[in-house]
């Protein structure tokens, strides 16, 4: 999956294609992290295999649990446009509820398809890096954007409904907190 995404530019940080001590590099690192419970994975499947995929770095600073960063999150081409983002983004927030994180942060390149899906979702910026990435080199703006996550699975919540009943009218992100908490 590291592997495709950068042929699409689908996830930061790698602009070529990955070698296979990069690849082992990252799985290892990733593999420790999860084991020292700096990181969650969450993977998606389908009969093809794995198709979607969202690293979340955990905060071990005790005045910051609350808080996490998405760093690297990624679907497949085939299942884009289908809905299946939202369903990611529900997992990873009941995921984040479970293990008591309030807020969930990240940082993507302005204009990428990243910052458009995230902007999508309510995350809103509150940070800009002007020299954030360098892409064969042309510096790239980054944008630092944050999201409620009781907030962000009331959105993603009534957007599957949505999906699963298209008669159900459209409800704001505060009604379908307020939905939820009333019951």
């Amino acid at each position: 999956m590291l592997a495709a995404s950068v042929i699409d530019d689908g996830i930061l940080g790698f602009t070529e294609p990955v070698t296979p001590a990069q690849g082992v590099g990252f799985a290892e690192d990733l593999a420790r992290r999860v084991g020292t419970g700096e990181a969650l994975v969450l993977l998606g499947q389908d009969d093809e295999g794995v198709c979607a995929m969202c690293v979340v770095a955990l905060n071990s600073m005790p005045n910051c649990r609350h808080l996490s960063e998405v760093s690297k999150a990624y679907l497949r081409p085939r299942i884009r446009r289908t809905g299946a983002v939202i369903e990611l983004v529900f997992a990873v927030c009941e995921r984040l509820a479970d293990v008591g994180v309030e807020r969930v942060l990240i940082d993507v390149r302005e204009g990428s398809p990243a910052h458009r899906v995230w902007s999508g979702f309510g995350f809103t910026t509150y940070g800009v890096l002007d020299d954030y990435s360098r892409v064969r080199g042309i510096s790239h703006r980054g944008l630092y954007m944050t999201h409620a996550v009781s907030e962000l699975q009331a959105v993603t919540a009534d957007r599957l409904a949505r999906r699963a009943d298209p008669t159900r009218r459209h409800t704001t992100p505060q009604a379908a907190i307020a939905e939820r908490t009333s019951r």
